[in-house]
């Protein structure tokens, strides 16, 4: 399918969802007025911490049940990312909405969007790939919610609701097998003890033995998977006025990608030209001389290295537990929960195959080309939330609550070359002996944090009459962090005139000259606290229409890059004053439209950039701030113009801009040579490359695609013995930016993506038997820069110039999954 089709056709399909079916929306209501069948069912939802219905909260909510996520095969976060406007997701295990979100992996800042199980704020992205068996339904709030959740929660909130206990004995059992020679197995049995005591047990297991990137070098495939979890759950109704959950749940991964589902591969050509990098570098270029192509330049899909890769989550235990009191005009209500896990990831460094020691590079020595990396850290972290929620048919609906946080988090990045010997033993640069390295690590970042955050908050709604309602709510947040963090960096410079022929040597940042010696380490500590809001009109003409127009305010803590010791290490508070005009509206039961249109005015929005360190030694990680602003408009449908025949789409288009920051160059684009280069604040010359720095202004907000579409169609065989459901899914992302330049390199292209599905339900509801093919057409799609900053690669001198001249740019990108297919059965006894 051609890409230059694909935003034609995303938006005809956008028109033909909205514009025509609003259009005809009205006669064919009446043309199946007999068809009494033909209703949409009511949906819950707890986006304002009480049971309201979706079509009555004045907020930009996406729903999910466990019902749609089967028939519409939304399986994983991408396929929630890809139904919801405004939403993105990274191959880097990063969620936006609306343009807030994070570009950093560092400890010590924090994420734009809140993750919440049953109420429990999560930091682990691993809560969000719970399959539809353990997921009753999952909401995805848009826009700052900086009032009844708070913290972390300016770009939006993402709810879970766990499955419960059920009230009868029973329980269901799934079973796949999928292409890729993927299998999944997972049961739950609810076991009820009394009237108001119930437990429920359940587990699942999804391996897959063939990765989706292959590996034709001697390592290990990429995008294996071996996953397993368990949970137990318990519900209880001591008296009439307490009810008491309780869920604790487990999980472990052994991928060969990491948390998140992270695809990502070398896509542009090896840089076999230099001996040694010229922005940064601290090791000899392994892919020097090397004759063997790149693979993954004819297919993303296929690469050549020969260090395993690995993705493992540890000791990944959560315990949540909620209690509600009813004191009659009121219910006093306990949210708390508990988490920690070890994650570990790491595998090849150089993305090649080549272990042969390298001659000529190194006088008298073997240069060995094989370079590692590992990350792993240790992440554990509890809350408390104690909330009033009022009772009664009043006009005056209020809630109050405070919460606390804490979270203890360690960090270690490691880049080494274990075949290389003079990295065991490096010299200062003064030639001295420096502390041993036996781990013959280039590169090793160590970083702890203890973060603290208390808040209050309260919200109150007035109905003034039956049409009109004003909220108001207001919350009081204070955060505290203190980390440390330690670095060594070895430069292993292909000089033999340097120290006697000594080739190793630590360039360790000092971050106290006044004290002998090099102090590669320190403590960062700070506090922040905000005052967030809500103020919101409500306009309710008729029971099936309701009108809104609100101001809110979010904000996001400061924060840290620890592991770093940048020159930068700190970003302020971030905030943003959000505008918002929505409405929600149904007709005759039958068809449903969302609407809301948005502008966002970010203040100190926070960016990780890659730049020199003060020594020009290596790329350092600067945390700064920017101010950017976002507007945009969502919408989203769905119609049942007869009882057998369900039509949903959804089409939301964000503009995002930096409208203040300067000056940084683009590590990409360091000449500023791309057209669409906007050169500002004067350059610098670095190892004979000349860094033109450049403002931000005008670029576009990180990982924000400006349109994105997403359909589904299913359709209903009704027979004597079950029935038969067909449905069909087209999703198509616009190019988007994953660094806040606006060179090429930093753009992925738009891509489309169909999928199909086929279930079979007994007339008892018993069975189901389930066939799909995700990624129909087997496109080619790119979600994000992977983990790594696209790089300038540069030839030989150039004669004749100032400077020596790019050549190309080394990119790694993360990938959607290929084309899978396979059956799934279901039993439910």
């Amino acid at each position: 399918m051609s890409r230059k089709t694909a935003p034609m056709r995303a938006l005809l399909a956008a028109g033909v969802s909205f514009a025509a079916l609003a259009a005809v929306a009205q006669p064919a209501f009446a043309q199946v007025a007999g068809d009494e069948g033909a209703t949409l069912e009511e949906l819950v939802v707890t986006a304002e911490k009480r049971e309201q219905s979706l079509q009555d909260v004045p907020v930009a909510v996406s729903a999910f049940t466990s019902e749609r996520r089967d028939i519409a095969g939304i399986t994983g976060i991408q396929d929630f990312v890809n139904f919801t406007p405004g939403m993105n997701y990274s191959g880097t295990d990063r969620v936006s909405l609306r343009g807030a979100g994070r570009n950093t992996f560092y400890i010590g800042n924090d994420p734009g969007v809140a993750s919440y199980s049953d109420g429990f704020y999560s930091a682990s992205s691993s809560e969000l790939f719970k399959t539809p068996m353990f997921i009753e339904r999952t909401e995805i709030l848009r826009g700052p919610q900086g009032t009844l959740y708070g913290r972390n929660a300016i770009g939006g909130a993402i709810n879970q609701i766990s499955k419960r206990p059920a009230h009868e004995f029973g329980g269901e059992i799934r079973a796949s097998y999928g292409n890729y020679d993927r299998t999944r197995i997972e049961g739950v049995v609810s076991l009820p003890v009394a009237d108001n005591l119930r437990f429920k047990i359940g587990g699942s297991q999804d391996h897959q033995r063939d990765g989706f990137i292959k590996n034709i070098g001697p390592a290990n495939d990429a995008g294996t998977i071996k996953r397993t979890y368990f949970e137990f759950q318990i519900e209880a109704e001591p008296t009439e006025k307490l009810s008491i959950f309780a869920r604790y749940n487990r999980s472990s991964w052994d991928d060969t990608t990491g948390v998140g589902d992270r695809l990502a591969n070398l896509v542009t050509p090896y840089d076999t030209t230099r001996v040694f990098g010229l922005i940064g570098q601290l090791q000899v270029n392994p892919q020097f001389g090397y004759t063997t192509p790149n693979p993954g330049v004819t297919d993303p899909y296929v690469m050549n290295t020969n260090t395993d890769g690995y993705g493992q989550l540890r000791g990944n235990h959560v315990l949540t537990t909620s209690v509600a009191y009813d004191l009659g005009f009121a219910t006093l209500k306990y949210i708390g929960g508990f988490q920690q896990y070890n994650y570990q990831t790491g595998g090849d460094y150089d993305g090649t195959s080549r272990t042969t020691g390298i001659p000529g590079i190194l006088a008298g020595q073997l240069y060995f080309p094989t370079q590692t990396t590992d990350f792993n850290e240790h992440k554990r972290y509890f809350s408390n939330e104690v909330n009033l929620t009022s009772s009664g048919d009043g006009p005056f609906r209020w809630i109050l609550g405070a919460y606390q946080y804490r979270e203890e988090y360690r960090q270690r990045i490691q880049l080494g070359n274990p075949n290389q010997a003079a990295l065991a033993n490096p010299l200062t640069l003064t030639g001295t002996a420096a502390a041993p390295n036996p781990l013959r690590n280039f590169a090793d970042t160590q970083a702890t944090l203890t973060s603290k955050a208390f808040a209050v908050f309260g919200q109150g709604t007035y109905e003034f009459n039956e049409q009109f309602a004003l909220t108001a709510g207001l919350r009081y947040t204070k955060d505290k962090k203190e980390g440390t963090e330690f670095q060594r960096l070895i430069i292993q410079t292909p000089s033999p005139a340097l120290a006697g022929g000594a080739f190793a040597f630590d360039v360790s940042t000092d971050a106290d000259p006044t004290t002998p010696g090099v102090q590669n380490f320190r403590t960062l500590q700070n506090s922040w606290d905000a005052v967030t809001g809500v103020l919101n009109l409500d306009w309710t003409p008729d029971t099936d229409t309701l009108a809104y127009a609100k101001y809110s305010r979010g904000y996001k803590s400061g924060g840290f890059l620890l592991g770093t010791l940048s020159s930068q290490p700190e970003a302020t508070q971030e905030q943003v004053d959000a505008f918002e005009v929505g409405l929600k509206k149904t007709f005759a039961k039958r068809f449903q439209l969302n609407a809301a249109a948005f502008y966002n005015d970010y203040k100190d929005l926070q960016l990780n950039l890659s730049q020199l360190n003060a020594a020009g030694t290596a790329a350092a990680n600067n945390f700064v701030n920017v101010d950017a602003e976002a507007y945009g408009l969502e919408l989203e449908a769905i119609w049942r113009p007869i009882n057998n025949l369900d039509l949903s789409a959804s089409y939301g288009y964000l503009h995002t801009k930096i409208t203040k920051g300067c000056c940084f160059y683009d590590p990409a684009d360091p000449g500023a040579l791309d057209p669409n280069a906007t050169p500002s604040g004067g350059s610098v010359l670095s190892n004979g490359t000349r860094l033109v720095f450049q403002t931000l202004k005008g670029s576009k907000i990180y990982q924000s695609p400006e349109n994105k579409f997403a359909g589904n169609a299913n359709y209903t065989f009704d027979f004597t013995p079950g029935s038969l459901i067909l449905s069909a899914t087209y999703t198509w992302t616009d190019e988007t930016f994953y660094q806040p330049f606006k060179s090429e390199a930093n753009k992925v292209k738009a891509y489309d993506v169909a999928d199909f599905r086929v279930l079979w339900n007994d007339a008892d509801d018993r069975y189901t038997l389930i066939g799909y093919v995700k990624n129909a057409f087997d496109t080619k799609g790119y979600t994000s820069n992977g983990s790594t900053t696209p790089t300038a690669i540069f030839a030989s001198p150039n004669p004749g110039t100032t400077s020596i001249v790019q050549t190309g740019t080394a990119i790694t990108r993360g990938l959607i999954q290929p084309r899978t297919y396979g059956v799934e059965l279901q039993y439910r006894f």
